[in-house]
């Protein structure tokens, strides 16, 4: 199951014939789940790298509410890049800052994505002109 949401969710089965009747006497079984609050089901892999003083995207996609585990390859030696994602390019809120790294280095950077659906913003804190679309669906 994917996009589960928080809260009390059953499953329910039962046996048919291959035309969609009950078999008789009835066969079914019901399983009874309930996900916890801090569980999405959400876990997203996302890979940017950094070269030329340029991201290889402007954009990042990923679900709202996602754990995400984004790979972060700065291949510009000598130079140093970070990843961090802001509520819009006013940076009024900081949703997520990764660690800056010198290159060439890579590093791994786990957050979690806003729970709210909408187009946010990323960019390398040192070379802010470094920057493109968050989307969260």
């Amino acid at each position: 199951w994917e996009n589960v949401t928080a809260g009390e969710h059953n499953l329910s089965v039962q046996l048919t014939n291959n035309d969609h009747t009950p078999v008789v006497p009835l066969a079914f079984e019901t399983v009874n789940v309930t996900v916890g609050g801090n569980a999405t089901g959400n876990e997203t892999a996302v890979t940017i790298s950094a070269q030329d003083m340029a991201f290889d995207t402007d954009t990042i996609t990923v679900p709202a509410g996602a754990n995400v585990t984004m790979t972060f390859d700065n291949r510009d030696a000598g130079v140093p890049h970070n990843v961090a994602v802001y509520d819009s390019p006013l940076r009024s809120e900081e949703i997520f800052a990764g660690e800056v790294v010198t290159g060439p280095a890579e590093t791994t950077y786990t957050f979690t994505a806003p729970s709210e659906p909408g187009t946010y913003y990323f960019q390398c804190d040192i070379h802010p002109s470094m920057n493109g679309d968050f989307i969260v669906e």
